[in-house]
This record gives structure tokens, sequence and C-alpha cells, in this order.
């Protein structure tokens, strides 16, 4: 499947597991940047590593944010202001 999606830069929140995890993957294996989001750093990281391993050319950035709190919101904003698409899980 060619999405089309080199070069287009994707944050999905709640990627750390589950649905989100497999959503951020599939974009990764389509080419996308991928911008991972959990709350906690460990939880990022083990996720940016999963997907590393089974997507060697993944381009794939990470933060830990509580997506749920203006703080969080803030940080992710602050630190990804453009981003191509946004999934919301």
């Amino acid at each position: 499947m060619d999405l089309q999606l080199n070069g287009k830069r994707a944050l999905i929140t709640g990627s750390t597991a589950g649905i989100g995890f497999a959503i951020a993957k599939v974009l990764a294996e389509e080419g996308a940047q991928v911008i991972l989001n959990g709350r906690t750093d460990d939880r990022v990281i083990d996720a940016q590593r999963r997907i590393a391993a089974k997507v060697p050319n993944a381009q794939i950035e990470g933060i830990a944010a509580d997506l749920s709190t203006s703080e969080g919101a803030s940080k992710v904003i602050k630190a990804f202001p453009e981003v191509d698409i946004l999934i919301k899980k």
C-alpha cells in the first residue's frame, strides 16, 4: 500500500500502546515522520524502540505529555507547532 506519506509529519496521541501504537507503526511504514505521544518518558521511549525494531528506516520522534491538561497540550504545541496529520485517540 502506498499512501504517499513520505515527508508528512504525523502526531498520534496515545500512541505508546494499542490502537494508537498500531496506527503509528503503519504510518511509519508508509514513510511518514511519526511523533509518538504518551504520558511518561519510559512509555514513549519504549514505543520508539519497538517501532524502530520493526521499521528500520522509520523517522520517529516522541513527547511525553498528558494532553488532557492545558500544560501538556501547550508542551506538545510548542515542540511540534506544525503537523500534516493529527490522529487523536
